[in-house]
């Protein structure tokens, strides 16, 4: 559950949670983490592998309240991945920084992954070094998302043009995803 899923709080004119969450079942700290995937073909939703801390926003120390930790991003059809990393919440106290774009085959199979360590984050996408970011460093349990959005939810559930672009069905095709602990005594970069 994330410090964000409180009952009743509002954004716009919808009440968050939408669903009853559970604590996660699992949570993480420094390692690698990975996901092999296809990435969809048809316009109008995006696709992502990130790390979430159940405490993000909820203190204005991101070793504390946690960081998300987008270790890939695909918004579009053309194959352009990115990283992206955001702290302070979603409000206010917002920051953030991102790789930019990284382009990729959206024809096959691809491995995107993240080195994190408490010298900062290191992404990957098929085993070459993509972007690092020294930090800020979580020092926060973080749960594993594997998810895809639609476009235009966020703004009063009005489909976004691009969705009403696709043909169906299609497909975000994840082959595996995996976590190694990170070796103690060893430097991780």
């Amino acid at each position: 559950m994330n410090f964000m899923d409180r009952p009743g709080l509002k954004f716009g004119k919808f009440t968050w949670p939408i669903a009853k969450l559970e604590k996660p079942k699992f949570a993480h700290t420094y390692g690698y983490y990975e996901i092999r995937c296809k990435l969809q073909t048809q316009p109008g939703w995006w696709s992502a592998f990130w790390l979430q801390s159940p405490t993000i926003g909820s203190s204005l120390d991101p070793a504390r309240a946690g960081v998300e930790l987008d270790i890939m991003e695909n918004f579009s059809r053309d194959g352009v991945c990115s990283h992206n990393v955001h702290w302070g919440g979603y409000s206010a106290n917002h920051q953030g920084a991102g790789s930019g774009p990284r382009k990729v085959s959206p024809k096959d199979f691809h491995v995107f992954g993240m080195d994190w360590s408490r010298d900062g984050y290191t992404f990957y996408i098929d085993g070459k070094k993509s972007w690092h970011l020294d930090g800020p460093v979580s020092d926060t349990e973080q749960f594993i998302l594997v998810s895809t959005e639609c476009l235009g939810y966020r703004s009063g559930n009005k489909p976004h043009k691009d969705l009403k672009k696709s043909v169906l069905p299609d497909y975000f095709i994840v082959d595996y995803v995996r976590v190694f602990d990170e070796v103690k005594g060893k430097k991780t970069k």
